[in-house]
């Protein structure tokens, strides 16, 4: 067998390669939304921010043509008002469905959803946490979720 002789320049190309591999990467992010908002294909595949701590509710509301593999990540930056909630609207005849959890200090409640609406409730604690996937152009999947207190479908 012969043998095969790789130059310099080759084997520094591979090095960067593997570099620019194992590098760390960033999500993109959107400014915290501390008011109603529309959300726009612009947001597919980015960490949405959200303020809620000043009183009043907010509405965000969905994408209305989303295609399948389109994912929406949601993450409360500060801690909710006790008189804020966050209601995510996927619109008429579109529906979130899936499990979401709530988080206590000794257990995991699990409650399955399927609404039009999903959202965070009043007094939830920054770091709460809710991905959502398109599986068909009428429903959004919980991928993941995560809340201090129970998740909502309408304000109270």
């Amino acid at each position: 067998m012969g043998t095969k002789r790789v130059g310099w320049a080759r084997i520094q190309s591979l090095i960067n390669e593997n570099a620019n591999d194992l590098k760390m990467r960033k999500h993109a992010v959107t400014t915290a939304l501390s008011a109603d908002t529309t959300i726009t294909a612009d947001h597919y595949g980015t960490v949405i921010l959200i303020d809620a701590s000043g009183a009043g509710n907010i509405t965000l509301t969905l994408p209305d043509s989303p295609a399948i593999g389109d994912s929406l990540e949601f993450l409360l930056t500060v801690n909710s008002n006790a008189a804020a909630e966050v209601l995510l609207d996927s619109r008429v005849n579109h529906t979130i469905n899936g499990y979401a959890l709530k988080f206590t200090a000794s257990a995991i409640a699990t409650s399955f959803h399927s609404h039009r609406k999903l959202g965070f409730g009043d007094a939830t604690k920054k770091g709460a946490h809710l991905k959502l996937v398109c599986t068909s152009a009428k429903h959004w999947m919980i991928q993941d979720s995560r809340s201090d207190v129970t998740w909502i479908n309408a304000f109270s």
